[in-house]
C-alpha cells in the first residue's frame, strides 16, 4: 500500500463526507472518486458505501484501514529514526555531569574553553552517578563530574572542593515555627522528600545520619521519592514535606516564595564534588586540557576549600 493511498483511507474514515475528505486532500471530488475506484481495484473488493450523505466502511474496507494505521506508524516510526540520523553530533570532548554541580558548572565553562578552542564539540552528557560510572568505564565519557566520591576500583577520582546540603522546608507550620537549630528527633518525625536512591546526594545524607546516630535512612518519615531536584522543591512548596538539597540547588531557589531554608542541629552535611576518570582508558590530550581548564575555572568562592571540614565531619 503506498503513502497517498494510506492517507486517502485515513481521511475517508475521518470524514463526514466526500466533498469534506476532497476538500482535506486537495482534490477534487471526481479525483477523489476516481482514486477510491482505484484503490478498490487494486484490492479486488468494494471498501466503501458511498450514498447521498455519505462514506461508510465495509468489512473489508475495515480490515484495510487497520493496515493503513498500522503503516501510519511505521511511517512516523521512520521519519523519527531519519531524524535521528540527521541529529547526529560528532563530539571530540564527552564529558558526564551531574545533575547537580555538574550542571551548574560545566555549561558555562564550556562556553569559554569552545570560545578559545573553536573546533571542539562537547557533548555534555547529564546523568546520576552509576549512569556516569558505567560510561566512563566503556569508554563513553573521557571524564565526568560527579558529587561523592565513587569507591569503584576502575575509577580515578580527583577532589575539586567540597559543597554542602542545604535543609528546605514548607513556609507554613510547623517548619516556620520551631526554634532553629532543629533537632534531630523533630526532623525524623517531619515527612521527608528522598531524592533518588543511587546518586551521591542521597549516600552523603543516609552516610552522615547512620555514623552519627546510628540512624538508617529509613527511620526517616519518608513520604516521597523524586528523581529531579526542581520536582523536590516543588514538592516542599505544595508542603508534601522538608527536603535537603545541595547549594546549589537551594541558592537557584533563594527568591522563591512558599520555602523556608532550615538549621539541623548538627554537623554540616559536607559531600566532596569530583573530578572522575576511567582507571583503565588513556586519556586524550583534549580531554586532559579541558580537565586543566575546568579546574582552572571554577568560579571563585563556589567550593568551601577546608577539605579538613569535610574529611572529619
Amino acid at each position: 500500500m503506498l503513502f497517498d493511498e494510506v492517507e486517502v483511507l485515513l481521511v475517508l474514515s475521518e470524514s463526514k463526507s466526500l466533498s469534506q475528505a476532497a476538500d482535506r486532500l486537495y482534490m477534487s471530488r471526481p479525483g477523489l472518486s476516481q482514486k477510491i475506484t482505484n484503490i478498490e481495484k487494486k484490492f479486488g473488493t468494494k471498501l466503501f458505501n458511498r450514498t447521498s450523505t455519505g462514506v461508510t466502511l465495509t468489512r473489508a474496507g475495515e480490515t484495510v484501514l487497520r493496515f493503513a494505521r498500522n503503516i501510519e506508524n511505521m511511517e512516523r516510526t521512520l521519519a523519527s529514526q531519519l531524524a535521528a540520523i540527521d541529529e547526529h553530533f560528532d563530539a571530540t570532548l564527552n564529558i558526564g555531569m551531574s545533575f547537580a554541580d555538574g550542571v551548574e558548572l560545566l555549561p558555562a565553562i564550556v562556553a569559554k574553553y569552545t570560545e578559545e578552542n573553536p573546533g571542539t564539540r562537547v557533548h555534555l552528557d547529564g546523568g546520576y552517578e552509576p549512569e556516569l560510572i558505567e560510561k566512563l568505564d566503556d569508554g563513553r565519557l573521557d571524564f565526568a563530574i560527579l558529587e561523592n566520591q565513587p569507591v569503584e576500583p576502575r575509577i580515578v577520582n580527583e577532589v575539586l572542593g567540597c559543597r554542602k546540603l542545604i535543609f528546605l522546608a514548607p513556609d507554613k507550620p510547623p517548619y516556620n515555627q520551631i526554634v532553629h537549630p532543629v533537632p534531630v528527633e523533630t526532623l525524623l518525625a517531619w515527612p521527608m522528600i528522598i531524592y533518588e536512591w543511587n546518586s551521591g546526594r542521597h549516600m552523603v545524607g543516609n552516610r552522615h545520619f547512620r555514623e552519627r546516630y546510628g540512624i538508617s535512612l529509613e527511620q526517616h518519615n519518608m513520604v516521597g521519592l523524586f528523581d529531579t531536584h526542581e520536582a523536590m522543591v516543588e514538592g516542599v512548596k505544595a508542603g508534601l514535606g522538608w527536603a535537603s538539597v545541595p547549594e546549589c540547588i537551594a541558592d537557584r531557589y533563594r527568591k522563591e516564595t512558599g520555602i523556608v531554608r532550615f538549621k539541623v542541629k548538627t554537623e554540616p552535611m559536607w559531600y566532596p564534588v569530583t573530578l572522575t576518570w576511567p582507571a583503565n582508558q588513556p586519556h586524550t590530550e583534549e580531554a586532559q586540557r579541558f580537565a586543566e581548564f575546568v579546574k582552572q575555572n571554577i568560579p571563585k568562592g563556589y567550593f568551601n576549600t577546608e577539605l579538613e571540614a569535610y574529611l572529619h565531619s
